[in-house]
């Protein structure tokens, strides 16, 4: 019988110091806040005195492998700032597109459309999908034609639009 009184006893203070542990308070975690990284100030180099390129220009095209037209709106400040709103459209359907903003520059008749928003996010700055580059095979006071810098690049012809012009929805 004493055996049995030893075994509950030990039960008895195993539970106790258990329940102890429970109850003791612990010393705060001191969480430390890590404020994210600020995005890098953008700031869009003005576009050359009189450019020709700067204003509204409107491209519809077929691209390869694509069941529809394309419609982009591009908007080419003369600050250097870009707005690049595109549509889909398949048949009588109009799909919803992207709403981008960034900056143009020229250089050696290349332009290069870079996005900081799209969809009124900001975007990954060192992913490549948001930097546009077409040669300026043509330019006139009423058209643009451009050609994609890829192999097999399309070309864009796009026509000058009123000042705040936008696409039909």
């Amino acid at each position: 019988m004493k055996s049995v009184w030893r075994y509950r006893g030990f039960v008895v203070a195993g539970a106790v110091l258990t329940l102890a542990g429970c109850v003791t308070k612990k010393a705060p975690v001191e969480q430390v806040s890590v404020a994210p990284e600020a995005p890098r100030p953008i700031v869009c180099s003005p576009a050359e005195a009189g450019s020709q390129l700067v204003g509204t220009w409107q491209s519809n095209t077929r691209p390869r492998g694509v069941a529809g037209d394309f419609r982009a709106l591009i908007v080419l400040g003369a600050d250097g700032s870009m707005a690049y709103d595109t549509q889909l459209k398949v048949g009588k359907r109009i799909r919803p597109g992207l709403r981008e903003a960034g900056c143009w520059q020229v250089a050696d008749g290349v332009i290069t459309l870079q996005t900081i928003k799209s969809n009124g996010e900001l975007i990954d700055m060192d992913d490549p999908i948001y930097q546009n580059r077409y040669r300026i095979e043509k330019t006139e006071p009423s058209r643009l034609t451009l050609r994609e810098l890829r192999s097999g690049g399309q070309s864009i012809t796009a026509r000058r639009m009123q000042p705040g012009y936008r696409l039909p929805y």
